[in-house]
């Protein structure tokens, strides 16, 4: 068999090797070219295909910090910060004080905003014996009244609250022996509330972070088995953008129903379930996620540089407004801001150790869910460009650079062909803000490979 093997690969190279030594410069630089371009395109989904991609968005989007065009209908982001002052001032609690954080949602609601979402974890507090603590009392019984005082005669604002979880019992994680396992869902002395009331919600504030610790990505919805119960909990930014498009969520509640677990371990065909979830005309969530369609778009960073200055929207409002907690416990912030807004309540204090590191550099867990509310509202979910377009690219670059290393030299070609490609980063960069993503990152990897080789 070995020199069956032998006898056939030797005249198949001998005879490749003559076929490559009889082309031309030209057309040698044109099949290596193409020959990188169909092996990145075959790996695009891998590892190191996945991180240039990653890395020609992130440069992407420090270009495009702040961004100068907003899209009509995009509501002001309001955070009601728990800063570093704020949290000293407060003794530096171990969790939230409920009284404090009632008086924040009094504020907000006040305010009359579009969503509020509560970016603190609401458990009962440690060290009560039997019963509720006053402060949580006083905030359940404020909830449960929600709906009676403040959405009876008028809109009212959704109030979305966040969900955490438990790791099953006797599950060991990270451990490789142990089977796939779904989280169960952490009870709160909210949970009768938030199940009867139209205007109140659970959702997670769960993001996937990379290998470089950078949060790129956000999840969809997390499924749960919570004492062999099933269910799935939206994340914060599907509810959010589909709120502020719909009145009512109720679709969205029945299509996630379809990706409840089976908690005995079964599972629903794929074919079963719908595809996807339609937010809007310009908004559709498709369910079988990809890399680029879960990625988040930064355009909002927490440390402004020297002169720079956030976008405004359609009524002059700068797009993003911080309000100290401290300020609004003393009275001395107006409800104006909130006004038809995202209102955001959480903490940037340090010791919360709810920073996180982004392309836009560090920031708090609220400006991240609002980075990714944003990048929802402004630009959807982002597609890729087919491989076909991909490759016809390439292909067009790679014969035009070849073509001027065989006439002018690899010097001048290889200016002329960076030239180029500066010039489609620029394109990239101009129809970025319309929602249309070019990715640069494979045909420029190809013309670089393509450049490097000796040939």
């Amino acid at each position: 068999m070995k020199i069956l093997k032998s006898l056939i690969s030797i005249p198949l190279i001998t005879k490749t090797t003559k076929l490559w030594q009889e082309l031309s410069p030209f057309r040698k630089n044109i099949t290596f070219g193409i020959l990188i371009t169909l092996i990145l395109l075959t790996f695009r989904n891998g590892q190191l295909v996945a991180e240039i991609e990653d890395s020609s968005a992130d440069w992407m989007m420090t270009l495009y910090r702040g961004g100068d065009l907003v899209k009509k209908n995009t509501p002001p982001f309001v955070i009601l910060d728990i800063d570093d002052d704020t949290y000293q001032d407060w003794g530096e609690p171990f969790i939230t004080p409920r009284d404090k954080l009632l008086k924040l949602l009094q504020f907000a609601i006040k305010g009359k905003p579009k969503l509020i979402i509560v970016d603190i974890t609401i458990n009962k507090q440690p060290h009560q014996k039997s019963g509720l603590h006053p402060d949580d009392l006083a905030l359940q019984q404020y909830l449960a009244q929600y709906e009676k005082t403040h959405c009876s005669q008028s809109d009212c604002p959704k109030i979305l609250l966040t969900r955490t979880f438990n790791i099953p019992k006797g599950i060991r994680p990270f451990d490789p022996n142990t089977d796939p396992y779904y989280l169960a869902q952490r009870s709160t002395f909210l949970d009768e509330i938030v199940m009867r009331s139209p205007n109140i919600y659970w959702a997670t504030t769960r993001f996937e972070r990379e290998h470089d610790i950078l949060l790129r990505r956000w999840e969809l919805s997390t499924p749960t088995c919570t004492n062999n119960v099933p269910d799935i909990i939206p994340s914060m930014p599907l509810l959010a953008t589909t709120l502020l498009h719909q009145k009512y969520s109720s679709n969205l509640r029945d299509h996630l129903n379809h990706f409840k677990p089976n908690c005995n371990g079964d599972s629903k065909k794929l074919q079963d379930k719908p595809k996807q979830f339609v937010v809007s005309k310009d908004l559709k969530f498709d369910i079988q996620t990809t890399r680029l369609s879960r990625r988040i778009l930064y355009t909002i960073p927490w440390y402004l540089n020297e002169g720079e200055k956030l976008p405004t929207i359609s009524d002059g409002r700068q797009i993003l407004t911080i309000m100290s907690a401290n300020k609004i416990l003393n009275k001395k912030a107006s409800h104006k801001p909130l006004h038809n807004s995202v209102t955001i309540i959480g903490g940037s204090y340090i010791k919360g150790r709810d920073w996180h590191a982004t392309p836009l550099n560090w920031m708090p867990g609220t400006l991240v869910l609002v980075n990714s509310i944003q990048s929802l509202l402004q630009y959807g979910v982002l597609k890729p460009p087919s491989n076909w377009w991909i490759l016809i690219f390439s292909a067009i670059l790679i014969v035009f650079t070849s073509w001027l290393v065989v006439k002018y030299g690899k010097l001048i070609g290889a200016a002329v062909s960076f030239v180029i490609i500066v010039g489609f980063i620029i394109i990239s960069f101009a129809v970025f803000q319309y929602s249309i993503w070019f990715s640069f990152a494979i045909p420029w990897t190809a013309v670089q490979i393509r450049q490097w080789s000796d040939l």
